[in-house]
């Protein structure tokens, strides 16, 4: 197992790193820990330049080396090896390019940057990391876990994500809950007038069970298979709309990790069309795993 672990100073950062010491990853995991510089061309939009090495540019680099040397100390166990890493450039861009050539397992980061303009965006960084990444990213809002919540829709997908938190390996003993939502059973508006003959109502009741019972089928075959690998794991149907069904569940649950999966040719462009994906990673209050399509 390799794991990308981006830091950057901020509490955000800190609530990553202690995630990373309270999970159980597998043995013989190397994590690379990654600080990463932002220049000030960079930061106001400037043409990059040459101008030298590391610590001409940013003179406090050996001091931010040193700072996250010490951070990562505490990770130092056995089956986990160790390697910070300290780099000037784009953030986003550094860590994307750091997992995709370290042929990264998983992305750890928090949920947001220093200062008043990171707390505006829902961390920038986070957001285009989970957009590029070629592995699945954990967005670390808390800095433990005991109950995980994995959401499937029933496609394809919903194999891909069982798939991925099996090979993580992270989430072993604690307590799952797959949860596959299904459509309201109240009709809306548009289904309400168009049945003054009652024909369409009728339609719309068929169709939400039947919904509801292939996704029941999906959530228990999903249970099933967590089970098989050796998790504790339940399912559970809840109805309404997917992405604010999912944060309301997640908060009614207890729950302290959601995972979900994204769809469409890459992660950015369901981020950027308001996905399930997207709203989950905005409004969750828990940490947030995102599972990119293979």
């Amino acid at each position: 197992m390799r794991i990308v672990l981006a830091l950057d100073g901020s509490a955000g950062a800190e609530t990553a790193l202690r995630f990373v010491a309270a999970v159980p990853w597998p043995s013989a995991t190397t994590l690379r820990a990654l600080r990463v510089i932002e220049p000030l061309y960079d930061v106001f939009g400037l043409p990059t330049v040459d101008l030298g090495p590391a610590d001409a540019i940013v003179p406090a680099f050996g001091a931010v080396q040193a700072e996250l040397a010490d951070d990562v100390a505490g990770l130092i166990r056995a089956g986990l090896a160790v390697e910070p890493h300290t780099v000037v450039g784009r953030p986003a861009t550094v860590i994307v390019e750091t997992a995709r050539a370290e042929a990264a397992d998983v992305i750890v980061m928090g949920s947001r940057g220093r200062g008043p303009m990171a707390s505006m965006v829902l961390g920038s960084v986070s957001a285009e990391v989970v957009g590029h990444a070629p592995c699945p990213v954990v967005v670390a809002r808390r800095p433990t876990v005991d109950r995980v919540m994995i959401a499937i829709d029933g496609s394809d997908a919903s194999d891909r994500i069982i798939d991925a938190v099996i090979r993580l390996g992270c989430f072993a003993g604690r307590r799952l809950e797959v949860v596959a939502v299904a459509p309201s059973p109240v009709p809306g508006p548009a289904v309400m007038l168009a049945g003054a003959d009652g024909m369409p109502v009728a339609w719309f009741e068929e169709a939400v069970e039947a919904a509801r019972e292939a996704m029941a089928t999906a959530a228990s075959a999903a249970a099933a298979r967590l089970t098989d690998a050796g998790y504790e794991a339940t399912w559970s149907v809840p109805l309404g709309d997917p992405a604010s069904t999912i944060v309301d569940h997640a908060a009614t649950s207890h729950a302290d990790a959601v995972v979900v999966g994204t769809h469409g040719r890459t992660g950015l462009d369901r981020l950027l069309l308001g996905s399930v994906a997207r709203n989950v990673l905005l409004h969750a209050h828990t940490t947030v795993v995102v599972i990119p399509r293979g």
